[in-house]
This record gives C-alpha cells, sequence and structure tokens, in this order.
C-alpha cells in the first residue's frame, strides 16, 4: 500500500464532542446545530482523506474553512510541488486506496471513479496511463496544495521511495504509547516495495475517542469517534489474528498460496517475513503473554481461550467513527466469518444502524456484549465486536518536526514485544515435553528413535529417547519416489568418505546434466537406490542407503531409508526454512540468519557433502553450507566428501 510520510500533527479537537455528562441530554434539535453532526457526510468525508493525506487525529471546530498540508507520498519533481507520488504494487491495490480515500466498495478492476462530497470536493480516478499504475486528481477546498496522486510501481519511485537496512519492527511487534495503549504492527516497513512506514493497530480506546450522547428518557449512548482511517489495513489486522491464534494451521494455508495472494499478509512478499519466521512470532506471542497485554479492557488476562473461542466463528471491527443521523447511531464496520478460513473470502463491509430509541451502544467497554437489551443489529444477528484504532509509525512518534526512520525504533514508544529481539534464540518451545505424531511434524521438530517427534533435544531426553534428524521440510512433494509427508535432515554428520579410483565411477548413468535443471530433481530416494546397486555402486550412495544412525532403522516406523538428497530437494528445504535460492553456475542459496543458525546447532556447518545429483557419468553435485550460505558445486564421484544423508516420512 502507499508509503503515508507524516509530519507535524494538529491535535485541535472540540471539548463539547468528548465531554461525558451525564446531565447534558441533548435534543435532535440540539444535535442538528452540532457542526460535525449538522453535515456529517462532509465532515466524515474530510476527515477520511486528511486522516490519510495529511496528520489529523480529529478534525478542529473550524473544519470547514481549515487547510491540511499533503504528507502522503513523495513530491519527485519540484516544479510540480502539488503532484506526490505513492508506490503501489498493482491496480487492484491503487483501486484499494481509492476506495480507502473515499469510503466506497469499487471492484479491484475499476478503471474509473469520480468521487465528490459538497463542502469538501471531488477525486477523480483513472487506471492506467502513461508511467503510471493510476492517479487520482485531487480537488478539495482544505487541501489546496495537492493536485494529483501519482500511484507507481515501487521501481518507478527511484532513491525518493525506499530505504536501505534492515526494518525494526516486524509483522506483529509490540509497543506502548505514551496513553499507555498497546498497539500491533500489521505490517512493517520493507525497503523492496518502498513501504518506508509501519502501520499499527490497537482495541485500547481512550477519551479522547469516545463521544457521548444521551436521549431524554432514552438509551445512553457512547460511541467512537477519530479511531483513524485504513480501512485496507483491516484485511491485515484479522489475519494477524488468525496467524497468531492458528500458526500451525497458518503453515498449510502458505504453502498453498492462501496468505500470499491479494492482500495477504498485507501485500508482503515472503521475502519481507518468511514464513517460518512469522510461526515463530506466532509462538512467542503465546510463550511471552503478549494476548494478556493488547486485549480489550472487557477481556481479562485469563480470559485469552475465551477469545480465541470467540473469533473462531466470526470476527467483527469497528474501524470508523460513529455518527447520529435522525434516531440512528451510525458505526462503519467490518465482518469476517469463518476465521480459520477467511483468508480466502472477501470481507463484508457494512454501515451498522444502531435505533438509539430501542437499543444502547456504550464503546467503552472496547467490544460490545450480548445482553437483553439487544446492542445492536448486524446481518440479522447480535454480535459481539471489537473497537479498532488505527495509526501509523510517524502518528504514533511524540516528535512529529521530523519522519522517524524505518530502521530505528519509534520516538516516544515502549518497546514491548520485539520479534528481531529473539532472532538469535533457537526455539521458543523448550519447555514444551509433548510427543507429536508424523502429522504433526512441522519443521524444526526433531525427529526421534522411537518414530516420534520433538521440538528440543530437552523434550527427547524427557522421554528417554535421542533425536536422529532435524525436520526441515513439511510438503506433498518432500520425494516423487513416494507418498511421503515431509524430510529430516540427519542430526550429525559422518565421517569423510574415502575409495579407491578403480570404483567402477563410470558405469554410473546420467538422467540430467543441465544445471538449470536440476532444481527439477525431487526423487532422492529412487536415485541413491539407483546409485547404490551393483552395476553403478557409488560408494557415497550405499552408504547413505545401509546408514543405521544410533541403531535406528526407520523403515521399522514406515518411513524411507536413509537417502542423499537431490538438489530440487535442497532448494526446497532452504525456502522452506527462509532462504532464497538462485542459480548461478549451479545453484547457491542465500541462507536466513535463524535457520543458519539451527543448522549450526545440528552441526551442519563447514562440510562438503554429497547429493544424489549427477552432473556427468564421472561427476556428481555436492552441497556446503558456510557463513549463511549453502554453496553446490560438481565433484568428482571419486572425491572425499562427507554425506548428510536424509530421511523421508
Amino acid at each position: 500500500m502507499a508509503a503515508l510520510v507524516l509530519g507535524l500533527g494538529m491535535n485541535v479537537t472540540s471539548c463539547k464532542d468528548d465531554n461525558d455528562d451525564e446531565n447534558n441530554e441533548r435534543t435532535p434539535e440540539e444535535i442538528a446545530q452540532d457542526p460535525y453532526e449538522k453535515e456529517s457526510e462532509a465532515a466524515d468525508a474530510l476527515y477520511r482523506l486528511v486522516s490519510q493525506l495529511s496528520v489529523c487525529d480529529s478534525l478542529p471546530n473550524d473544519w470547514k474553512t481549515a487547510t491540511f498540508e499533503p504528507k502522503a507520498g513523495k513530491v519527485l519533481d519540484q516544479s510540480q510541488p502539488r503532484v506526490r507520488t505513492i508506490a503501489v504494487n498493482n491496480a487492484a491495490e491503487a483501486v484499494a486506496r481509492y476506495n480507502s480515500l473515499t469510503g466506497k466498495d469499487l471492484p479491484v478492476t475499476t478503471m474509473s471513479d469520480t468521487y465528490t462530497v459538497k463542502g469538501v470536493g471531488t477525486l477523480q480516478l483513472n487506471v492506467g496511463g502513461a508511467g503510471t499504475i493510476a492517479t487520482i486528481d485531487v480537488d478539495v477546498k482544505q487541501m489546496p496544495q495537492l493536485a494529483q496522486l501519482r500511484l507507481v510501481s515501487a521501481a518507478d519511485m527511484g532513491e525518493n521511495g525506499s530505504f536501505k537496512g534492515e526494518p525494526y519492527y516486524s509483522f506483529g511487534d509490540v509497543v506502548r504509547d505514551n496513553d499507555g495503549c498497546y498497539w500491533i504492527c500489521v505490517r512493517p516497513a520493507y525497503s523492496p516495495n518502498s513501504k518506508e512506514d509501519t502501520h499499527w493497530m490497537s482495541f485500547h480506546v481512550i477519551d479522547k475517542n469516545i463521544k457521548t450522547y444521551t436521549r431524554k428518557g432514552g438509551w445512553k449512548q457512547k460511541y467512537p469517534v477519530d479511531l483513524g482511517v485504513q480501512k485496507e489495513k483491516m484485511q491485515y489486522l484479522a489475519q494477524l489474528l488468525a496467524i497468531m491464534i492458528n500458526p500451525d494451521d497458518y503453515k498449510a494455508a502458505a504453502k498453498d498460496g492462501n496468505y500470499f495472494g491479494g492482500t495477504g499478509l498485507g501485500g508482503l512478499q515472503e521475502a519481507a517475513m518468511p514464513v517460518d519466521s512469522l510461526m515463530k512470532q506466532a509462538k512467542l506471542w503465546n510463550k511471552n503473554k503478549v494476548w494478556e497485554k493488547i486485549m480489550p479492557v472487557g477481556f481479562k488476562p485469563d480470559e485469552v481461550e475465551t477469545f480465541q473461542d470467540f473469533i473462531d466463528d466470526n470476527l467483527f471491527f469497528f474501524y470508523e467513527k460513529g455518527s447520529i443521523s435522525g434516531k440512528n447511531l451510525v458505526i462503519r464496520a467490518v465482518e469476517y466469518t469463518d476465521v480459520g478460513t477467511f483468508y480466502r473470502n472477501e470481507p463484508n463491509y457494512e454501515k451498522v444502524n444502531i435505533d438509539m430509541e430501542k437499543y444502547a451502544f456504550n464503546v467503552t467497554d472496547a467490544y460490545t456484549t450480548r445482553g437483553t437489551d439487544g446492542n445492536y443489529q448486524f446481518g440479522g444477528i447480535v454480535p459481539d465486536a471489537f473497537v479498532v484504532r488505527y495509526k501509523n509509525g510517524y502518528q504514533l512518534s511524540s516528535n512529529w518536526l521530523f519522519n522517524p526512520s524505518p530502521t530505528d525504533s519509534i520516538p516516544g514508544v515502549t518497546t514491548i514485544h520485539r520479534f528481531k529481539d529473539y532472532k538469535n534464540v533457537s526455539t521458543v518451545d523448550d519447555d514444551d515435553n509433548e510427543s507429536y505424531t508424523t502429522d504433526q511434524a512441522q519443521p524444526g521438530m526433531m525427529m526421534a528413535k522411537d518414530g516420534k517427534f520433538y521440538k528440543s533435544n530437552a523434550a527427547c531426553k524427557a522421554n528417554n529417547t535421542e533425536a536422529v534428524a532435524l525436520v526441515v521440510y513439511v510438503g506433498k512433494d518432500a520425494d516423487t519416489s513416494g507418498n511421503y509427508r515431509g524430510l529430516a535432515m540427519s542430526y550429525s554428520y559422518t565421517d569423510d568418505l574415502v575409495w579407491d579410483e578403480s570404483d567402477n565411477r563410470e558405469a554410473m548413468c546420467t538422467e540430467n546434466a543441465d544445471p538449470k535443471n536440476w532444481a527439477d530433481q525431487k526423487d532422492g530416494i529412487s536415485r541413491t537406490q539407483k546409485l547404490s546397486e551393483d552395476g553403478h555402486n557409488h560408494p557415497a550412495a550405499k552408504r547413505a542407503w545401509n546408514y543405521k544412525k544410533k541403531g535406528f532403522d526407520p523403515a521399522t516406523y514406515g518411513f524411507s531409508n536413509w537417502f542423499l538428497p537431490t538438489v530440487g530437494q535442497l532448494i526446497m528445504v532452504i525456502r522452506e526454512l527462509g532462504g532464497k535460492a538462485e542459480y548461478n553456475e549451479g545453484w547457491n542459496f542465500t541462507i536466513d540468519k535463524e535457520v543458519d543458525a539451527k543448522l549450526k546447532d545440528i552441526g551442519a556447518y563447514g562440510l562438503e557433502c554429497w547429493t544424489s545429483t549427477e552432473s556427468n557419468p564421472e561427476s556428481a553435485v555436492i552441497f556446503e553450507l558456510d557463513e549463511m550460505m549453502l554453496k553446490t558445486s560438481v565433484q568428482r564421484k571419486n572425491s572425499e566428501y562427507s554425506i548428510s544423508p536424509f530421511i523421508a516420512f
């Protein structure tokens, strides 16, 4: 989504709006004179615009004549200071940005649209055009310094739209502001896509976000105002919660592409935060009891399981200010159904209409509760719902005179939980001594001599068994030689193998000598078996095929023989564990720091080991793990190298 670069803020609010006076009962006639309610459509439209394009926590009393300096995006051409450029990934994201500014729900295939509000102005969307993904022409009297938003790809932003270095915050980090409210990072900065800002959401509301209205002889309403408008970020929060509550289910969903497509993970590419890291972040949340801090005030620390049960079926968020329209209180809300699979569905955005003569609404609980008074109607049912506030990193900052660097912490906030503080921790489950079945095995678990899986060596010892291999891949394509669920790598390496040059290396057949095609080889079991048979007799393959580590026979538990992995299987493993693989005269890999630490833990470091991928009748491929790199090279088959046997399970 577009980067928002915000400067000095405007915090002028109407005291009349924020007062909570039991005796200050206003009639409909008095409400009609309220400058916010009298022209609520114009006020809401303006707030939606300036909260995203400028710096504005709430509209001032003189909002009709006030002016707001644009801060979103960058001025790339100083001769056109009223034209600002924003990076987006594609046309669908450009339409989503326009929808967020206008409150519309246009389909992503929309090519053009006009939005006009009396007293505010006009926005005109045009998708396509020379040098842009889309443009939004702006004619808003309160923003005279802005004429057009150019929505372009990150590459077209050049040095103006990107930063260098590692972003300070990650998806799911938590901070506390000066009001004592906790904020969750729902989209971190990401340099390759020119995402310089961070985006945060909170379940905590404060007095300035509550407006009170009491009807004579009727219900007292407390409804939200000035929550911060970012409709396009609501999906990020919903997906984050699903991941944090069900990290194991997320693994399968991510592999199927359900999270990384469209708005999955807030538009982040996998390189921004790998699947393995997101799962670890989720487990850290649970281990460090982050839930107890971020939960709405209506929940107690011992009710986290209640929250999980609550969102298993559906999830409701109020994400914009409420307003009075006649006898109705109107609040915008988003609904997610079946949270376990909601990432496959489009969220349902609605305007919730609350009949103030029949129902009471009290936002001070931070979520509404089912009761005999009915509360409000939404989609034909009476749900619970959370109120969500939004800010970006610059709005959270205590000093708006300068823009905080995306590589530094936000000034004026306290870090409560930061993923990178745990990046050198090899596991977050050292206190879990449970055993797991083959169907439950996940990357990072230990395969033990008893045929079960454990989350740590300590857990193996607690169950009187020993680790023999590290699970490094889970997926139905683990080995095409049979129906296997995953791959595990030997927990320690064998000594170097030595044999005479008289070995019958020339008799070995070569099926695919072109390195560009090595990635397609995912049949290490059959290749190792073939190379170990009479007539081929590759010593390393034969040693692996007959390997018995600590007396462990994998066939006892329905696992495959030990075998030499192919280059294609190594590529799957490194990508699974968060690394990148690129072809460069062979296959070389960059390895994620956390993955590198885990591989060091099992002794898989600094050794050169055989694969079952051949290059020609006399040569085969070896791989080496060294300094966050996995390197491959072609060596003669009579050379002295180690073996790192794999098991398919």
